[in-house]
Formats: structure tokens, C-alpha cells, sequence
């Protein structure tokens, strides 16, 4: 009968023994079930905020490429206009001819234009002179109206030598 005894109190030990494990199982369970469902919700989280990474880099990336379409056009037009300024600098400047310094105050300014395509067509005259006087020579000439500085203008410049009045305007440069 002892041994009936010592029998059956180790069978109860050992069932107290595997309901402690039990628990101790079931425990660990529950703690794992709330580590996994963390997880996936930092697993989500970092989903999330990959994809909004994603979309941002996507959206640089397409800044950086047009930033840099516009840099390339913005060189491209520099390049163009160094090359105007270049030609500009190079090209010959419009010279305006003075008649005569004092009546220069007295009245308003008048650009006239005069041509003679026969000037200067003999030799040892520079084709630029030629040229020039081809295209018209600008002549400041002071007047009261149009008419009055072509009137100063042509005894000055007599048709009866090849020269031609061909336009007369208001001077208005600074």
C-alpha cells in the first residue's frame, strides 16, 4: 500500500510537474502570437513607409531631370546669346556724322540718312567707305522741324554729286 501511495503521489507530482509546463507552454504562446503581430505591424509600417520612400525618390528623380533639361536649355541659350553679344561686338557700329557742333543747343536733333552709291568708287578708297556710303551715312543735323534740317542738310550734300537724302528722323538716342 505504500507503494500505492508513493505510486499514486508521483503520478500526482508529475501532473502538477506537466500542468506548470502547460501553462509555462501557454504563456510562451501568447507572448509569441503578441511579438508576431508587432512585428507585422512594424513589418507594415516599414512597408509604408518604403513605398512613400519609393514614391519621393521617384518624384526627385524626376525634379533632378527636369532641373537638369532646364540647366542644358538655360546653357544652350547662354551659349546662343554669347554668340549674338559676340557678333554684336563684332558687327560695325552705326556712326553718327556731326554737320556742325554749334547748333548742336539750339534746336532739336534730326537724324538724316544720306546716300551716293558713286562715292568713293576710285582707287585707293577703302571698300568699307564705299560700302558705308552705299548703305547711308548718318548725319546729325539740327533743326526746328524735318524740313528745316533737310533744308540745312542740302546745300551741304547737293544731289548734283550723287548724294540723296533718304530719310530724315527725330533724334532719340540716349
Amino acid at each position: 500500500m505504500f507503494i500505492h501511495v508513493g505510486l499514486i503521489l508521483l503520478i500526482l507530482v508529475s501532473i502538477t510537474y506537466a500542468a506548470a509546463v502547460l501553462r509555462k507552454i501557454e504563456g510562451d504562446v501568447v507572448q509569441h502570437q503578441r511579438d508576431m503581430r508587432t512585428l507585422e505591424e512594424e513589418h507594415h509600417q516599414l512597408e509604408v513607409a518604403c513605398n512613400t520612400l519609393g514614391e519621393l525618390l521617384s518624384q526627385v528623380g524626376d525634379e533632378l531631370a527636369s532641373a537638369q533639361a532646364e540647366v542644358m536649355r538655360l546653357s544652350d541659350e547662354k551659349a546662343q546669346q554669347e554668340a549674338a553679344l559676340a557678333a554684336l561686338e563684332e558687327a560695325p557700329k552705326q556712326r553718327l556724322f556731326l554737320v556742325d557742333r554749334a547748333t548742336l543747343t539750339q534746336a532739336k536733333l534730326w537724324e538724316v540718312t544720306i546716300l551716293n552709291g558713286g562715292a568713293g568708287n576710285g582707287p585707293g578708297v577703302p571698300v568699307a567707305t564705299s560700302m558705308e556710303w552705299a548703305a547711308g551715312r548718318t548725319y546729325l543735323i539740327a533743326g526746328a522741324t524735318d524740313r528745316d534740317a533737310r533744308y540745312r542738310a542740302e546745300p551741304r550734300f547737293p544731289s548734283g554729286q550723287g548724294y540723296r537724302i533718304a530719310k530724315i528722323e527725330r533724334f532719340r538716342r540716349a
